[in-house]
């Protein structure tokens, strides 16, 4: 009885392996075939903002900053999510939040997340 079940470990465990193995030569080509490609970019758009003391204008949200609209990029890192940040006079980037529809606000802290993004 022992034996039988040893046996049959043995051989699950076998059979978990060889599948495996064949598993992961099957997939290799099909990994190394499609390549990733990650390139993301930055793009002015202060256009899109405006401050909470200038006039509505369509399509513009108001954003909450100390600095203003002046430095506001869109930045695409190809997910089809619009990400807004702002640079301050002292280069450091900032995030700009969405707290409330079309209230953007001035993250105080900085983050480093444009720096590998290149203008388009």
């Amino acid at each position: 009885m022992r034996f039988t079940f040893r046996r049959r470990i043995i051989t699950a465990i076998g059979a978990a392996a060889a599948i495996t193995a064949t598993s992961a030569t099957v997939l290799a080509p099909a990994a190394t075939a499609r390549p990733s490609y990650y390139d993301p970019e930055l793009t002015p758009c202060g256009y899109l903002f405006r401050t909470p003391l200038d006039p509505p204008r369509h399509g513009t949200s108001v954003y909450w900053s100390p600095f203003g609209t002046a430095g506001i990029v869109c930045y695409d890192n190809g997910t089809g999510l619009a990400d807004y940040y702002q640079r301050d006079p002292s280069g450091a980037w900032h995030d700009m939040n969405e707290l409330a529809r079309g209230q953007f606000f001035y993250s105080v802290f900085a983050t480093g997340i444009p720096n590998g993004a290149h203008w388009r």
